[in-house]
């Protein structure tokens, strides 16, 4: 009795241990196979830290579920994980590649008129085509299922939506995941009636996009699930179609057909079709005489039913075959594909039995997402759009070998009575950890192995030839070259500039005066930046070629550091100068585009200003990375809207600037509290005009531009009693019979010429007061450059001596470089004279040596 009593005890010790060590197997596999596979490694530093795009493969119990996983929770890149079917992508935690792209479910053709046909019924929004400019990284999962006209139609979308033409997907890196060996793509027969005119295949490697930049073939080929050297080798053969005679008998030793488990065996089933595995349920499930209790599940927003996880209504009785659906995160009691036997069925909770252990079941949730772009921070993140919360089981007598696939059995019954497709044998047997646990319930032949040529030739074709490790080295010093260059190349600020350039050219007749002049000055300083900055990448490239590894390159690291101390301060002064913009507009339709410009160019300035601070300290590839992610897009109020500005631009080129002031002050409370737009008050050119023929009457005041009868009733009186007390304080005279009666059209060609030269005339009055050119610019709110070019002038017409502006050293050189280049072009004036001089100062130079020319005609 009593040595019964120790057995039992022992017994009852060592399964515990045995489950033990089963769940430690599940706990750690992940660190144990990031830390002990060295192909794992350098396929997640491939991914990570170069721009190479990577099919990574493996036969079937490599980890290659694994390592999306790991991917996911470490990778410092914008990431979009996407599957080919929502159970697909509901298992890899992503979204369908149908969803993300908005893909048509009918054939792609790669034509010019087919691609016009699918990028005109996009329907992108805005937030929509700034996540796929954001997305870095795109992992597509299960990609042997993937069709190659879907990637063309992939490719031809994200070139597009990126305004990235001249690079396969826009240039996002892409990351195909799965084994061609299994399941392949499914191309009805009309389909490829119509697409074998473009593709050798319907497999993802015949897309023309993959061809043109071939991705790089890594294969994990460490086994976790086989232990059996025998066994894997076998697999192996079945996998690639090199089966001999003696294989096949090796094989058929496990032929069985008239095979029945006992009930504590508990093999699965694995069958060809889905009506095939639930009438083999449903038939085990009756001969349970106990009573069937149904579970139903929470459905919560937007979950479609063919993506369903798990049954709607399971319906289970004590006793029944089930495996779970999931894995357990946070006991670690089960795994996804682990078989067991109800033993207790209650309201709120399961209870199975597995391996002599009860496992209280409770429900898990799976979520339906998609990515969207976080408004708040300009972050990629998934958003849930539905969930699906039910016990995590499903019967298990049988199952299809599609749905099994990524799941781990001890024991399978494989019925390959019905044809399969290719890889499906190969799918099926390597479910199993085992042979000795494989039954198989019909013979299969050679006819039933068949593998796809072409699949073999694409194995071979994108294998890599030489060392990995070396590919690497090449492929991440090229990524180090592609940061330093969006670093330091100031393209996307330079792009940012051309675009607010060519809008303020289009609107520079709404806008104040010096608009154009503005930018072109901004951009200038930011071309000469980028000259330097190109420079700079030349170096960086240089010194890679001594020590590749950015990390261990202390001169290179220097360099660095300088650059980024160079132009920090330069780059805060673009960020100043559009925040604090001169641009202004009375007219709110000219604002709003103006203001999107502002807005984006301020991002782009801001954007490369926290670049360039990381490069402060030492450069390292993986954080600079991770400091790139944390990156927030940042809100500015820039507004060029004139009325609703607190402080205007002082308005120094009009006569009688007190009357201006008082007459604009008037106007900017009406606005404000009645909300009004400025030209239903007074715009600017309207209270200039007053100010400048102080209207003193009503019929005098209806002769200034923008004012009828209507507004001079409206607002007459306050105006003239303005404008009255102020003639009458500084003894002036209504000038109205100077105005000629012109029509809108021509009154306002009329005011726009008379501004322009009084704009040149304030400039030489402000001159005349002893103000410098610094202060003239200050005081109106002008560059530099224009105040030399209004000075220039009045030198070319004898108001001005040269001589008080140019030193006679400086007028002796450009006079010089005119006679030799010529003076019609300054851009070869600044580069012969090195750079020295401003632009300025050769146009007054040029402006003199034109009166000496017409003083000696």
């Amino acid at each position: 009795m009593l040595i019964n009593v120790i057995i039992l005890i022992r017994n009852v010790y060592q399964n515990y241990i045995l489950l033990n060590l089963t769940l430690l197997s599940i706990n750690m596999s992940l660190s144990f196979i990031v830390e002990h596979n060295e192909v794992f490694d350098l396929a997640f530093r491939f991914v990570t830290e170069t721009s190479e795009n990577i099919f990574l493969t493996g036969k079937a119990g490599t980890g290659k579920t694994t390592f999306l996983k790991y991917l996911k929770d470490n990778c410092a890149k914008n990431i979009v994980v996407a599957a080919p079917t929502g159970v697909a992508a509901i298992n890899a935690g992503g979204v369908t590649l149908h969803s993300l792209f908005q893909l048509p479910f009918h054939p792609f053709l790669p034509t010019a008129n087919n691609k016009s046909e699918l990028l005109s019924k996009l329907r992108f929004t805005g937030q929509r085509q700034q996540l796929l400019r954001k997305m870095e990284l795109l992992v597509i999962d299960e990609i042997s299922m993937v069709r190659a006209d879907t990637l063309d139609a992939i490719d031809t979308i994200l070139r597009s939506v990126r305004r990235n033409h001249d690079l396969a997907f826009g240039g996002v890196q892409l990351l195909c995941i799965g084994d061609l060996f299994q399941l392949p793509p499914v191309a009805q027969q009309h389909e490829w009636m119509i697409l074998q005119e473009y593709y050798s295949s319907p497999f993802f490697f015949d897309s023309l996009a993959i061809k043109e930049q071939m991705p790089l073939l890594i294969e994990l080929n460490k086994i976790y699930r086989q232990k059996e050297e025998s066994f894997v080798r076998l697999l192996n053969k079945v996998r690639t179609n090199n089966m001999d005679a003696d294989d096949f008998e090796d094989l058929h030793l496990r032929y069985n057909p008239t095979f029945t488990p006992t009930e504590e065996e508990k093999y699965i089933t694995l069958t060809s079709h889905n009506k095939q595995a639930d009438a083999i349920n449903e038939q085990q499930l009756n001969r349970i005489i106990a009573p069937a209790k149904t579970y139903k599940a929470d459905i919560e927003g937007d979950f479609a039913e063919n993506n369903f996880p798990a049954e709607a209504a399971l319906v289970l009785k004590v006793g029944a075959q089930v495996m779970f659906l999931k894995n357990d995160a946070v006991q670690k009691r089960y795994f996804n594909g682990k078989i067991g036997v109800v033993k207790n069925l209650e309201d709120e909770r399961i209870i199975v039995e597995c391996d002599g252990f009860d496992i209280d079941v409770r429900k898990e949730t799976w979520e339906n997402s998609r990515y969207v772009l976080n408004r708040e921070d300009g972050k990629l993140e998934q958003e849930t759009l539905g969930m699906f919360t039910q016990y995590p089981l499903r019967l298990a007598w049988a199952i299809t070998i599609h749905k099994s696939q990524g799941l781990t059995f001890e024991k399978v019954m494989i019925d390959a009575g019905a044809s399969f497709s290719s890889g499906q044998v190969y799918v099926a047997l390597s479910r199993c950890t085992s042979l000795d646990g494989i039954v198989l319930l019909s013979k299969l032949n050679a006819a039933t192995l068949f593998n796809n040529d072409n699949v073999l030739k694409a194995q071979q074709s994108l294998a890599h030839k030489g060392s990995l490790a070396e590919r690497f080295e090449g492929a991440r010093k090229l990524f180090t070259q592609q940061l330093m260059q969006e670093i330091f190349s100031f393209t996307n600020i330079l792009l940012a500039l051309n675009s607010l350039e060519y809008h303020i050219k289009e609107q520079h007749l709404k806008l104040s005066d010096g608009s154009i002049e503005w930018i072109g000055n901004l951009k200038q300083n930011v071309i000469s930046d980028k000259s330097v900055g190109e420079k700079f990448i030349l170096l960086v490239n240089e010194l890679l070629k001594e020590e590749g590894v950015i990390e261990k390159n202390p001169l290179l690291q220097k360099r660095i550091n300088d650059a980024a101390n160079h132009f920090i301060p330069r780059s805060t002064q673009y960020l100043s100068s559009v925040k604090n913009t001169i641009l202004s507009t009375e007219h709110k339709e000219t604002s709003a585009v103006i203001n999107e410009q502002l807005q984006n160019t301020a991002i782009t300035i801001y954007t490369s200003l926290y670049f360039l601070e990381y490069c402060k300290n030492a450069f390292s590839i993986r954080d600079f990375l991770h400091y790139k992610l944390k990156f927030v897009t940042p809100k500015f109020s820039i507004n060029s809207y004139a009325g609703a500005k607190k402080e205007t631009v002082t308005i120094t080129d009009t006569a009688n600037m007190a009357l201006y002031d008082k007459l604009r002050i008037w106007r900017d409370n009406i606005l404000k509290e009645t909300g009004q737009p400025i030209y239903m008050v007074a715009n600017k050119a309207s209270l200039m005009e007053i100010c400048q023929y102080l209207p003193l009457t009503k019929k005098e005041l209806q002769q200034i531009g923008g004012f009828g009868r209507a507004k001079v009733e409206k607002y007459g009186d306050e105006i003239l009693d303005t404008v009255q007390q102020y003639c009458t304080e500084n003894n002036l005279v209504s000038l109205i019979n100077l105005k000629e009666p012109v029509t809108k059209k021509s009154t306002k060609t009329k005011a726009t010429t008379e501004e322009k030269i009084d704009t040149k005339t304030l400039t030489l009055n402000l001159y005349k007061q002893g103000k410098t050119i610094s202060e003239i610019a200050k005081d109106r709110s002008f560059t530099i450059s224009t105040i030399e070019g209004h000075l220039a002038h009045f030198i070319q017409t004898g108001e001005i001596n040269i001589d008080n502006l140019v030193s006679i050293e400086k007028q002796i050189e450009i006079k010089a470089a005119i006679e030799k280049a010529g003076s019609e072009n300054y851009k070869a004036l600044f580069s012969e004279l090195k750079g020295i001089m401003s632009y300025g100062e050769i146009r007054m130079v040029a402006a003199s040596m034109n009166i000496s020319q017409q003083a000696t005609s």
